[in-house]
């Protein structure tokens, strides 16, 4: 039997208010049950069809990934592909095909199908589950993940704000805590000299080995 804040949950899926619609994913990623998947499947795929509901695309896509319903990879590799206007889409995106990737594949290759999509935000949403989910790569894949996130090209693209110079490097600088100090220091050092409180708060703690953890995004 269901559980009555799953299946709650589940419900506002279907409301006619997008704001509940919105709700109802948020809640479905903090359960992160994989019985909420195909709901929340079949409810992005019909959210896609309007542009104007943004945000409720977005909340829902990162509900699949926290959901571990692998059945949604070819559906949002499919939308990894796609156009659009609100580009905070491809984070969670990115976010939600790492996730999903990460249960069957090694993460080598997952990072290369992120990486195939040629496209800095989604590969900055992998960054950002990467570093939630305080994974710790191979030597060889730890230094190409930090000379991708360390491109100029990045920080032109991905901006918090402007002339934001953090670019891909934040989740990834959360995620070397844990990580050799040979491999991190130099990037660290690096990342401590852009002026941004967030990523300099990262980096103090990723220097002692601590991993931050972060309010929901």
């Amino acid at each position: 039997m269901m559980p009555e804040k799953l299946k709650e949950a589940i419900e506002l899926l279907h409301n006619s208010k997008s704001k509940k619609r919105e709700s109802g994913a948020k809640r479905l990623r903090k359960l992160e049950s994989i019985e909420s998947g195909p709901f929340l499947l079949e409810a992005l795929e019909k959210e896609m069809k309007d542009i104007r509901t943004w945000s409720t695309q977005y909340h829902l896509i990162l509900a699949l990934g926290h959901s571990k319903f692998e059945k949604a990879l070819p559906s949002l590799k499919k939308i990894a592909t796609e156009e659009f206007d609100a580009t905070i889409l491809y984070s969670s995106i990115g976010d939600s095909i790492f996730r999903l990737s990460i249960i069957s594949e090694t993460l080598e290759d997952t990072l290369k199908t992120i990486y195939s999509y040629d496209n800095f935000m989604i590969t900055d949403g992998a960054f950002q589950a990467l570093g939630q989910l305080k994974l710790i790569p191979s030597d060889e894949v730890i230094k190409e993940i930090i000379k991708i996130c360390s491109d100029p090209k990045g920080a032109e693209i991905v901006q918090g704000s402007p002339n934001d110079q953090t670019g891909l490097r934040l989740w990834i600088v959360s995620a070397s805590a844990g990580w050799k100090d040979e491999l991190k220091t130099d990037f660290l050092n690096d990342c401590e000299k852009i002026k941004d409180q967030q990523l300099q708060l990262a980096v103090a703690n990723a220097k002692k080995g601590k991993y931050i953890k972060w309010s929901p995004y």
